[in-house]
């Protein structure tokens, strides 16, 4: 039987060290969804495929299968995504946004949509934008691509709760909903159908941005099956 070989856009979730001189890869592909990739001689400085097997990196790989992993062949680098490791919080919220994507996703399965989402938010994060808005887009985005957009009232007058599997939901006092304002509701809304280069909040209060984070990450928890989310743990 042929070897099984493709070429496909990629980016790296997470890396471990294999072996005495080799790496496995988590890449998250467009083609064929979350896969695990050996790289030969990876461990070494002096490898040629070093730069390749850096989390963050956005790439083309070209790959062959073997019985349970796939191999690097070759690849070259599409975008490094430096930046993102020019602050702190811009190092937080990418290592976040990676081992959300990786921890939440099954072997060979994926979506190019949700390749498009990871890619472009990691791309953004690395610009001088506000990281905050563009993790909480990503986060809400991400939950929606997976099958579980939350609930969102169109108009801001209701009372509203928000329902940690169901998202914000207008009505009088619901059990173990918690309340809601007009700022929260017009913040969901605009992170869901803004797109990511377009997402601007700096008008709004940090304390409606921390209200949201604290609600979204646990609307993401609840329906993605998610606990602790060990790269938020660092967050200041």
């Amino acid at each position: 039987m042929a070897t099984e070989r493709i070429e496909c856009q990629g980016v790296v979730l997470s890396e471990t060290v294999y072996g005495e001189s080799d790496r496995i890869l988590r890449l998250y592909t467009e083609r064929k969804g979350k896969v695990s990739v050996i790289v030969k001689g990876a461990k070494s400085r002096r490898s040629r495929f070093l730069p390749l097997s850096e989390v963050f990196t956005f790439g083309l790989y070209r790959l062959s299968r073997g019985r349970s992993f796939y191999y690097l062949n070759s690849g070259k680098i599409l975008q490094t995504n430096l930046g993102l490791r020019s602050s702190y919080d811009r190092l937080i919220y990418a290592s976040a946004i990676v081992e959300i994507v990786d921890r939440s996703s099954m072997e060979g399965e994926g979506t190019p949509r949700i390749f498009s989402l990871l890619r472009k938010t990691l791309h953004e994060l690395s610009t001088e934008k506000e990281p905050l808005p563009l993790f909480l887009g990503f986060v809400i985005k991400y939950v929606s691509f997976m099958g579980y957009r939350p609930l969102i009232p169109i108009a801001d007058g209701e009372e509203a709760y928000f329902l940690p599997d169901r998202g914000i939901v207008e009505g009088e006092y619901i059990p173990g909903g918690v309340a809601v304002d007009p700022a929260d509701i017009y913040t969901f809304r605009h992170l869901l159908y803004t797109s990511l280069d377009k997402i601007n909040l700096d008008m709004m209060e940090e304390r409606t941005l921390e209200n949201c984070y604290g609600l979204l990450i646990r609307y993401l928890k609840v329906n993605l099956d998610l606990d602790k989310i060990q790269s938020l743990q660092l967050r200041m």
